[in-house]
């Protein structure tokens, strides 16, 4: 494979994997919150999620910025994936305590 697809590939895995991290923890915190049955309003809620999701376009501008013979869709490939690979395992987790 090329350069740029490998490139592109790690890329997108390591921000992928960052954004799911951050998701992980606010997900985690919200169920924390909801147990103690102090969940805050919808208001409240907005900054932090805006803020994932600005550390996120961030992240791909830079990307592009500082690589920029990246291929692009490499790149999108390994963020969806490795982003979707802990929300699947918990779903996963979920479903068989239900079951």
């Amino acid at each position: 494979m090329e350069t740029s697809i490998w490139l592109g590939l790690i890329l997108g895995m390591v921000i992928g994997s960052a954004f799911a991290w951050l998701q992980m923890l606010a997900l985690r915190r919200n169920e924390m919150l909801e147990k103690q049955q102090q969940l805050p309003g919808l208001f409240k809620l907005i900054p932090g999620s805006m803020g994932r999701v600005a550390f996120l376009l961030m992240a791909l501008v830079l990307v592009q910025v500082l690589f920029p013979g990246v291929n692009l869709w490499w790149l999108t490939g390994g963020l969806v994936v490795t982003y979707a690979i802990p929300f699947i395992w918990q779903m996963k987790n979920r479903f068989s305590r239900v079951l």
